[in-house]
Formats: structure tokens, sequence, C-alpha cells
């Protein structure tokens, strides 16, 4: 007997199915990929759990007559190529003629469709990739295509699914995208029968972003178009300002010749553009429209025709990098050379410049109290620490300069601090520099690590109403658990709010909306690690991201007394030479290499 056998071609297509569908978002980016093609301008998407459960699109595109209706679903059916030739000349998004036949080799399907100068249409239904019944009827311009039921037939394709909340936000990725790139059609999308989006055309980026995001986010977006004549490159579109930033990459968008791509090297090419300039863990928002003639890429590159593969690969990100730097750069200059003019007299001629103020100490969170402090008034004061103190002062207008210590202990003595950043110590050995921010990163980290089901937590006479998305509010419903191990009582207010009714007093003045917004990124990100792996890895996180908002910052002056207690909270804890993201606390500069520097050793 055989050892090699063929396959039905039913089964071979459930097969190839995985390659171009594996989540409910791919059968929708391929209908909707199809509705474009159809010339639609009003384009309808209806969701079912997610689309585990039925996805609908209808549009009012060209339609198909009764015959091409039942070809459709034939494998490598099109009418977009006649050979491989004309891969080098594509203007449409669908061409392979692959989707609907795997499409309905793993799922049910009902299809009605008609062409403009048609009087009836035709109403198809197909189960496992079988028609069930083919009929001329009555009906509307254009097609509806329902996808229902999809994997009932492949198990194992079904269980890798992720939760609803999951391929929801994937699909409303596709959404966007789509809106961005056909500025012209009219996109509306529902789920479990309510609106969730209802984009009308518009003429302009601006006006889009604004419909998918709100007017604030549009307002924050640099818009350019720019030409590479020498490859005859073209890039359009929007980046966000220096001031402006997201928790994630889901707004960096990217479009080839109206396709949403990914391309990795691109994104890290306007990455690079914002060097500098945005904080460690924060992105920025982009929609970068490339064009060029469509014989300088390669779009087979991907069963779903997600990534493209560049000819002058090096030239184009080497473009988009200095693109996004130089028009930063320009939106900056711009904000700096505005013209600040007082218009009341009165204010003008009372104004006085601002003066260095020492935060008061009760502003800064430190470690809670240990044997080595009064329990009842912790906080280290002058009296009970018998010290003089002196500082640099921030100019030097003489060519002496007195500088008094403040002793710790016989071999440490605090000179002051550098740039309101780093604390400077004199020791026996050297000159040690310390980061103000990462050592009170580390003592708080510490404090919220192994003393959570301690740590001080304060009800809030006005509760925090946070407003999400409907479908992240349901997504972190399930993981509220997190919240309340690290002293925040958070509750579901309404379908898209959620109230905070206790904080831990550490974090009192931090900016929860961002918190949570950065929780739910790591919670989508870690979700399919095993239970305890998973908690573990979520939790550090939120203590190591509620220290960093806590913790004093870089160009806060301190006075003496805090810095004492920087310092020798900072001895207790443990790990203390780096903060919780791995940057150095201190760093020591040796009496020999400052020796070394000015010529006394060698």
């Amino acid at each position: 007997m055989p050892k090699i056998k063929k396959l039905s071609d039913n089964e071979a297509k459930k097969i190839a199915a995985g390659e171009v569908v594996d989540r409910p978002s791919n059968v929708v980016k391929e209908l909707i990929e199809n509705s474009v093609d159809a010339g639609a301008t009003d384009i309808s998407i209806y969701l079912n759990e997610a689309g585990k459960n039925l996805i609908k699109i209808i549009d009012n595109g060209c339609g198909m007559s009764f015959d091409d209706a039942i070809l459709c679903f034939e494998h490598h059916a099109t009418s977009k190529i006649n050979s491989i030739e004309d891969l080098n000349s594509l203007k449409t998004f669908g061409f392979r003629g692959e989707a609907l036949s795997s499409i309905s080799a793993i799922s049910k399907i009902k299809l009605i469709t008609k062409e403009p100068q048609s009087e009836i249409g035709s109403h198809l239904e197909l189960n496992d990739g079988k028609i069930l019944f083919h009929k001329k009827i009555s009906c509307s311009t254009g097609t509806q295509l329902e996808i229902s039921d999809l994997f009932y037939n492949v198990p194992a394709r079904l269980k890798f699914l992720k939760k609803t909340e999951t391929e929801l936000r994937q699909t409303f990725l596709l959404f966007q995208a789509f809106c961005l790139s056909n500025l012209n059609i009219h996109f509306k999308l529902f789920h479990e029968g309510i609106e969730i989006y209802n984009c009308p055309p518009v003429s302009d980026l601006s006006s889009r972003i604004s419909q998918l995001w709100d007017y604030n986010f549009a307002q924050n977006i640099i818009f350019f178009s720019e030409s590479e004549q020498s490859i005859n490159l073209e890039i359009s579109g929007g980046i966000s300002s220096h001031n402006f930033s997201r928790f994630n990459k889901n707004q960096i968008f990217l479009f080839v010749n109206g396709r949403w791509v990914k391309n990795y090297n691109l994104i890290k090419s306007i990455l690079k553009g914002y060097m500098n300039v945005l904080q460690e863990g924060r992105f920025p928002a982009a929609f970068i429209f490339i064009n060029l003639p469509s014989n300088q890429l390669d779009v087979n590159v991907h069963p779903k025709k997600e990534e493209v593969h560049f000819i002058s690969t090096k030239k184009i990100e080497q473009f988009l990098q200095n693109l996004v730097k130089k028009n930063l750069e320009n939106y900056l200059s711009k904000q700096l050379n505005k013209k600040i003019e007082f218009h009341d007299e009165k204010i003008k001629n009372n104004f006085i410049p601002a003066t260095q103020t020492t935060l008061d100490i009760e502003q800064i969170p430190f470690f809670e109290p240990t044997d080595s402090f009064n329990a009842e008034n912790h906080l280290i004061t002058q009296n009970n620490l018998n010290i003089e103190w002196g500082s640099f002062p921030e100019k030097i207008e003489e060519k002496k300069l007195n500088v008094d210590f403040v002793d710790i202990e016989n071999n440490l003595k605090v000179i002051g601090q550098f740039k309101l950043t780093y604390i400077l110590i004199e020791k026996d050995d050297g000159l040690f520099l310390m980061d103000q921010h990462a050592a009170h990163e580390r003592i708080l980290y510490e404090l919220f690590s192994k003393r959570f089901h301690e740590v001080a937590t304060v009800p809030l006479i006005f509760p925090i109403i946070i407003t999400l998305k409907e479908s992240e509010i349901q997504f972190i419903e399930d993981y509220f658990e997190i919240f309340h191990l690290n002293g925040i009582d958070i509750e579901r207010f309404s379908k898209d709010q959620l109230v905070i009714k206790t904080i831990p007093v550490h974090i009192k003045d931090i900016k929860m909306e961002e918190l949570i917004n950065q929780i739910i990124i790591w919670v989508e990100e870690n979700q399919n690690l095993e239970k305890n792996d998973f908690f573990k890895i979520i939790n550090e996180k939120i203590r190591a991201q509620m220290a960093c908002k806590a913790a004093v910052k870089a160009g806060d002056p301190l006075s003496k007394e805090q810095i004492v207690q920087l310092i020798q909270n900072l001895e207790r804890a443990e790990n203390n030479f780096t903060c919780p993201h791995g940057r150095p606390t201190g760093w020591l500069l040796s009496a020999f290499e400052i020796e070394k520097k000015f010529k006394r050793k060698f």
C-alpha cells in the first residue's frame, strides 16, 4: 500500500486556510479588501463574539453575476490577474483568489449579491466548502456576505482563538487602518448589535483621525508630504508631536500603495527619528503612506499579504527616518519661535521671574519607618541629625567656593546636588554620584513588592472615573484581582467607565488613567503565560511603574534631610545597585581616576 496519498480537495482547503486565516480579523480583512476592490463607498461590518460566531459585511459595490457568485468560492478563482506577470502592476488588494475558498472550507457562508445592471441577484449558502443551494432573489446592488461559526469543523484551530475582547481589539486595529487609507468610504462597525464606529467620508486625514480617536489626538499630529525623485518615492501622512505619546505601537500605521502592511524595519526607522525625544517605554503615533511604482516592491511574500519587500529597502528606511526627525525638529522650532506677548499692562509691569524653591519634605514619599527611625516622626530633621549644610550655588560668581558637608558616617560626606539630578557624596575611596530618581525608584519598588499587603492606602474623597472603550473594560475586568493586590480598589462603573476608590498613598499624585492603559497593554501581551508566571510578571511591572511614577524626578530640588534619608534608605534596600528597570542607582569615580585625570598619578 503506498505511503503517499493525495488529500481530498476539501481537506486540502482546510489546511490551506491556516495560511490565510488564523483569527476573525483575517476574515474581516479579506472581505473588506474585496468590498474596496468592488468600488464600494459604503461598507458596514457586523460582528458577534468578535467574529467567532458571526462576521457580516454589507457593501454597495459592483456585486457579482449569478455565475461569478458560484465561481468565487473555487480555489484560485480571481478577477484580479491573468498571469504571474500581472503581479508587477497590481492595483487591487486581493489577487490570489484563495481567500473565499479557504474561508468557505472552515465556516458556514451566506452570500447575497447583485450587479447594478441586473434586475435580480443571487443567494448562495455553503457549509464546509460545499454549496447547499443557489437561487435568484430580489436584492439591492452590492454584496452581503455572512461568515458564521468560524473553525466549527477545525477544532485544532478553534482552541487557539483568544478571548473575545482580545480578538475584537485586533479587528479594531484593522478597521482603523482601512478607515485611514480610504477617506472616501463610509465605514461602520457594529459588535453585538451596538454601533462602535461610524465614520462618514472625509476630505483629509486629520478629520479621519478625529473620528477614530478624538480631536485632541488629531491636534497633536504633524502632517507632511515629501518625495525622493531618485527612486520615485513619495511619503506622506502624519506623526505625533514630541509632547504626545502612546503606551504601545498600536497607533503606528504603515501603508504601501494604499495597503496596510507590517514592516518592522520601517517601524524602527520611525522610532529612530524619535531618538531622545520620547521617554523609555513610550511610543509615537504615526500614519505613514508610502507610494512608489508597483514594480519596485513585492506584495506576494506573505499568504495574508501583510508584508512587502522593497527593491530600495535601505534608501526608503533612511529617507523615512530623516523625514520623521526633520519634521519633529521643524515643529519644535516653530513652537520655540512663537512670540509671547503680554496684552495686560498690569500683568506685564508686575511680572516677577520664578525663583528656585525646595520641595516640602512631606511631598516626597520615602521608605516606611524602620528600627533606626522614630516611629512617630520618622522623617529626619536637622535637629536630630545635628548637621550643618552647604550646597553648590547654581552660578559661581566668586573665585573662592566654600563647600560645607553633611556627615552621615565618618567615611561618607554629602556635598550636594549636581544639576538637581545627581547627589554627590565624598567617600574615602572617591566621589560617589547617586541618581536620585533611580535610587528612590528602587526604594519604593521594594516597598511595594515586599510589603504590598501593608502598604498604606488612601480612600479618595472624589473617586477617579476613567473612560475606556467598552471592549477594553470587558477585557480588563477579569484581572481586577491584580489591581487589588497592589492597593488599587477598582470597579466597573458603566459599560465604558471604571471607578477607582482607593489607591496607595505613595501614588496619589500620578495619573491613574495612564497607569490603567499601561496595565491593559501588559496583560494583553502576557495573557498566554501560565497563571503563576503571569501574575509574577504583571505584578513586577505594575510595582516598577508605580515606583517610577511616585519617585522623585530629575530636576527636583531636595532638602538636606531628604538627601540623607534617601541615602540611608537605599543602603538598606536589597539589589540597591540598580533601579527596577536596570539603570544604575550610583557610580563611583575613584580617587585614583580623579588623580590620574589631574596627572597626579600615572
